[in-house]
């Protein structure tokens, strides 16, 4: 018999029986038909080293079957209540969609805009320029819920479900807020000077802007697709920790091509708004979170791989 002893209250301390104790999956389930059928999912296994908790959440930790266990101090937490990680990208994703369909609809309505809206913002805002941005953040999130829903695999199952709410802040307010553009708020720049900017980039044309977005989503989500078939392969041959092809094509160059091609996606899209400044605090707060996770990628890969320039930074 394995002891196995409770983290939190709405748990009890259980002991295993040898036969139990082979698997990862195996042993949630004995820890989950002794307390309540507790969902295996809301179970978090570890054990004591060095004072820490240890966690065990792979099944590549029970190669030497039981007698993995032997000598260690198990425990088991209940992390509460919980929601699947496909579910929390849907409804991340959601929120952009539903906010700027609503503000956007609302704005085509003159009396609504006279009242609610900047005067000055709106009626420097070109009606064609606001149905581009329109068409740009739509495909953009319509693309998102498709690969949620047909493309990514997720590696847990599940996560608490307070971090729908947490998570979600990004997208229905941040982005969201990027939607008050359509009434004419935050232009801070004025004409003269947006156009100025564009010169010096060389970018001073609408199309070249918008091809250059739609290019960089193309390739955000050939990247994805990419990681896909790659992970589905390497799961094919039993590798089950390798998901990312360092070793080929642009992932030599790139620490995360995918979060790359996220932000210029960004980039091109607060150019084409006319620098909105809610649009460029959602480009810096992106581009700095995403930054920060490739940079824990190159920790975790033993690489100085670029992140946004390649070669360069």
């Amino acid at each position: 018999m394995t002891l196995i002893k409770a983290r939190s209250k709405s748990l009890r301390d259980t002991e295993v029986p040898a036969a139990d104790c082979g698997s990862l999956a195996a042993l949630l389930s004995a820890l989950s038909r002794s307390n309540r059928a507790i969902s295996v999912h809301r179970l978090r296994l570890t054990y004591l080293k060095e004072g820490k908790q240890v966690p065990i959440a792979d099944e590549a930790f029970f190669e030497g079957g039981a007698a993995s266990l032997e000598g260690l101090e198990l425990y088991v937490k209940d992390l509460g209540p919980q929601i699947s990680w496909r579910l929390v990208f849907v409804i991340e994703y959601f929120g952009p969609l539903l906010v700027h369909a609503l503000v956007y609809y609302l704005s085509l309505d003159p009396e609504f805009v006279a009242r609610y809206g900047s005067a000055k913002g709106a009626a420097s805002l070109d009606p064609q320029l606001k149905s581009v941005v329109f068409v740009m953040v739509m495909g953009h999130y319509l693309k998102r819920e498709f690969e949620t829903l047909f493309v990514h695999k997720f590696t847990l199952a599940t996560m608490p479900l307070f971090n729908v709410f947490k998570n979600s802040f990004h997208y229905w307010v941040l982005n969201g807020a990027i939607a008050l553009g359509y009434l004419g708020y935050g232009f801070a720049l004025k004409d003269c000077c947006y156009r100025k900017v564009l010169r010096f980039l060389h970018l001073d044309n609408l199309q070249t802007l918008v091809a250059l977005f739609v290019l960089s989503e193309t390739w955000n989500g050939y990247i994805h697709l990419r990681l896909r078939l790659f992970g589905d392969e390497q799961r094919k041959h039993g590798n089950n920790s390798k998901r990312v092809p360092l070793s080929t094509g642009i992932f030599k160059v790139l620490v995360a091509p995918n979060y790359t091609f996220e932000v210029w996606s960004w980039v091109w899209f607060a150019l084409v708004f006319k620098l909105n400044v809610f649009a460029v605090l959602f480009l810096l707060v992106s581009a700095t979170q995403m930054y920060l996770w490739a940079m824990k990628k190159n920790r975790r890969y033993g690489t100085r791989r670029a992140f946004l320039i390649p070669f360069i930074f």
